[in-house]
């Protein structure tokens, strides 16, 4: 069974902790008290955008709001060499991270969002198509390996069409789109580095 990361109920969890209110949270990030209950409460994931401004506020980064308190210590931890699920991802437990976007969904291939690498399975439904170019990165490197399907890339102005076992390497700063733009379903692979969460 896929697990789905609970950002809402680490959100109120972190603002407890810092012994804040929520409409002080909503506040200091810039969003409205609705939003942020919405969000709390598991009725809304919440734009990207969004959770930078909370992670912000709450003095984490956005990886950490995507993490469940026992993935706090990292693999490379000696101390944690008994436990499986700080190295290994089994098929039917990966963590999934929902966007508002129904038609976009993504499964975490690592065990969490604390290491230097991002590692995730990109499902998009057919005709999954969008207008934003957005840069998500500081530096490093973004692969995408086009396991099922078909992809167009646009970085800037300039479009890749990769069909499946293509692969793109690039500069996750260019502001970029990854689209599906057929009838079926697409997947792909995608390594970022580091972590754009």
């Amino acid at each position: 069974m896929t697990e789905e990361f609970n950002v809402g109920k680490k959100i109120k969890f972190l603002r407890k902790e810092k012994k804040m209110n929520a409409k002080e949270l909503a506040k200091d990030a810039g969003i409205s008290y609705g939003m942020l209950s919405l969000l709390e409460s598991g009725s809304t994931q919440g734009s990207v955008e969004t959770l930078r401004k909370i992670a912000k506020v709450l003095g984490v980064t956005i990886a950490h709001l995507f993490t469940n308190s026992e993935d706090s210590d990292l693999a490379t931890n000696p101390k944690n060499l008994d436990n499986e699920n700080s190295y290994v991802v089994r098929k039917d437990q990966r963590k999934k991270i929902s966007f508002p976007d129904p038609q976009y969904t993504c499964e975490l291939l690592v065990p969490d969002l604390q290491g230097d690498i991002e590692f995730l399975q990109v499902n998009m439904e057919p005709n999954r198509i969008t207008e934003h170019l957005i840069p998500h990165t500081k530096g490093g490197e973004e692969c995408d390996y086009v396991v099922e399907g078909e992809i167009v890339v646009t970085l800037n102005e300039k479009e890749f069409a990769l069909s499946q076992g293509d692969c793109i390497r690039f500069n996750p700063e260019i502001p970029h789109k990854i689209e599906n733009r057929s009838s079926k379903k697409a997947s792909y692979l995608s390594v970022i580095t580091p972590v754009s969460f």
